[in-house]
């Protein structure tokens, strides 16, 4: 995974985010090894960063190990005055993995996962943030290449 600067990062967090974006399970011992600082400093400045929400470590979990194994992505053209409040059905939504404004014809970008193609056609069809939704176009994903910035683990090295 190629290095990234980091804007507004000194030298040793932008190592250490570096190193976490490859592995977010290092010890702090991994991280001040590699990072170069002591392993309380690394313990420091990482915390720091998760405080200030510079940083989050998260696991990505293939939806179809949580009984997930529909997805589709949405793409949402609300009325103009809906907009936000469609935004915030969606992204309070257990189904919704992301969602995202953008530019275009549409104003929501969405990814979805559902146990089933029927609890897919209820979520496009019959959710409350509809009334305020003028089209949606659903994709359903065929397969996965790339999740969280990493490549998917079946595809080869």
């Amino acid at each position: 995974m190629p290095a990234f600067e980091g804007a507004g990062l000194a030298r040793p967090d932008r190592l250490l985010v570096n190193i976490l974006a490859e592995d977010g399970r290092c010890t702090y011992d991994e991280l001040a090894r590699v990072s170069g600082v002591s392993e309380a400093t690394a313990r420091r400045r990482l915390g720091a960063l998760r405080r200030e929400g510079r940083v989050r470590v998260r696991a990505v979990t293939e939806p179809v190990l949580l009984g997930l194994p529909v997805e589709a992505v949405l793409w949402v053209r609300a009325v103009p005055a809906g907009v936000d409040r469609v935004a915030a059905a969606l992204s309070g939504s257990p189904h919704v993995r992301y969602v995202s404004f953008v530019t275009g014809e549409r104003q929501l970008l969405t990814l979805t996962a559902f146990p089933d193609e029927a609890a897919l056609h209820d979520f496009v069809t019959r959710s409350p943030w509809l009334d305020e939704a003028a089209s949606v176009d659903v994709s359903m994903v065929l397969g996965s290449l790339k999740r969280g910035g990493m490549l998917a683990p079946w595809l080869p090295g």
